[in-house]
């Protein structure tokens, strides 16, 4: 039976504690390039125990900040199971998606979604890391598929029992042989597992990332131009993550913009000024084909947006007949507004060039 490990930079030279630091962590964790402290110096202990192929432990950190350069990608993927004890880190994805770990709550994680971490105040974790290929499938899963922080602190059920039992393997990682820390951090990883089947609806970070494009496209529904290609370009994400956010949603991106700008022009028609044409509307809202525009309202909404638009155009009183100088006045009114639209769309397009 091996005893726990500890290690530690107190004692260390100031100039050779990130170094060490770094070292550490890829032995234990990951390879991690540390950017902060600037310069030298690091304030990281560890307690750990290794057991075919798992390893256990506590972890004590100052304020830390690091990244996975390229160059440290492995063949061989892992998933990590941390219980934050005290202090934030705020933990980043590899495809830009981040979140905030608080005091009480758990993560799971995969080694090819890390990107990057920042310990924003002293920090201690229990953690536990197992490759991937011993991982339940479920749980590996969820590993891959990133969804922030998890409560796991009282009345969180089957988590909260999680948490407990890694706290009981480190106090007990002196007194465990080799076979029963195994043992013990198979419980773990089963207990989560079962987590997940009796709470399918654990929060997903994927549907934090969709809201914020969904509020993207609201914001830009004007813009013409606005496609998958200029909205991932604008969020600095890949136009097939763009894309995957959408379709787990059971929609496209395109549909999805098409069905906002329907709706927005609907909205406008419905509310519209004497003065307004269904052109003038459709081009303010980004469409710039007023026969597709009319054809896709109707399998919308089953009216014409020119029938919604007199519908709520006051009508000449009866028995009175509109004069033929308000007639004019209408239609050079309506003309000068749409020839407004176009210029501003010629121009939106010519300052994105």
């Amino acid at each position: 039976m091996s005893n726990a490990r500890s290690w530690s930079t107190h004692g260390l030279p100031h100039d050779q504690a990130r170094d060490a630091s770094e070292g550490k962590l890829s032995d234990l964790n990951l390879a991690w390039a540390l950017t902060h402290p600037p310069q030298s110096g690091a304030d990281l202990s560890v307690r750990y125990r290794k057991a075919q192929a798992l390893t256990v432990g506590e972890l004590q950190a100052g304020q830390l900040a690091g990244y996975r350069p390229a160059s440290a990608a492995s063949v061989d993927a892992f998933v990590g199971v941390l219980v934050n004890l005290s202090g934030r880190v705020r933990c980043r994805y590899l495809w830009g998606g981040e979140f905030i770990l608080e005091p009480g709550q758990l993560v799971v994680w995969e080694s090819g979604t890390a990107h990057a971490f920042e310990v924003m105040e002293p920090h201690a974790q229990l953690y536990l890391v197992l490759p991937r290929d011993r991982t339940p499938k479920r749980l590996a899963d969820v590993a891959a598929q990133p969804r922030g922080a998890l409560s796991a602190g009282p009345g969180s059920g089957l988590l909260a029992i999680a948490a407990d039992q890694l706290r009981a393997i480190n106090r007990e990682l002196d007194e465990l042989s080799d076979a029963g820390l195994t043992v013990a951090c198979q419980g773990l990883v089963d207990i989560l597992d079962s987590a997940l089947v009796f709470a399918p609806d654990l929060p997903s970070f994927n549907n934090s990332r969709l809201v914020e494009m969904q509020h993207y496209i609201e914001d830009n529904l004007h813009d013409s131009r606005l496609c998958a290609s200029t909205i991932a370009a604008a969020q600095g994400i890949s136009v097939r993550t763009l894309q995957q956010l959408f379709s787990d949603a059971g929609t496209t991106v395109s549909s999805w913009i098409r069905e906002r700008r329907l709706k927005a022009c609907y909205r406008e028609l419905s509310g519209a000024d004497r003065f307004a044409t269904v052109t003038e509307v459709a081009f303010r809202w980004g469409f710039n084909d007023a026969a597709h525009f009319s054809r896709r309202f109707k399998q919308a909404f089953g009216v014409t947006p020119s029938s919604v638009l007199t519908d709520r155009q006051p009508q000449c009183a009866e028995g009175f007949i509109d004069p033929p100088e308000h007639r004019l006045h209408r239609a050079t009114y309506q003309s000068s507004r749409l020839n407004s639209v176009r210029t501003d769309n010629r121009s939106l397009h010519t300052g994105r060039r």
